[in-house]
């Protein structure tokens, strides 16, 4: 199943995807607060952070994220 990956506080952009052993560099940088994230695949991201604090991370489907599909990233 497909997750859409949801930010807080601030936006990111793709730098590339990797599946099934294979990584692809992003044609396009857009800003985004969220990005589908297909079964298997993993993202690497890059973001700036202005503030320091903790910001949550989750998946934006609402059963996924209850299931524990969520976390924090604290910026210092």
């Amino acid at each position: 199943m497909n997750h859409p990956f949801h930010l807080h506080g601030t936006q990111f952009q793709v730098v590339e995807r990797e599946s099934d052993g294979v990584t692809t560099a992003e044609p396009f940088r857009a800003w985004r607060d969220v990005v589908n994230v297909k079964p298997g695949q993993t993202m690497q991201i890059a973001t700036m952070q202005s503030m320091s604090g903790e910001r949550m991370f989750h998946c934006h489907i609402i059963e996924h994220e209850v299931l524990g599909m969520m976390g924090a990233l604290k910026v210092i």
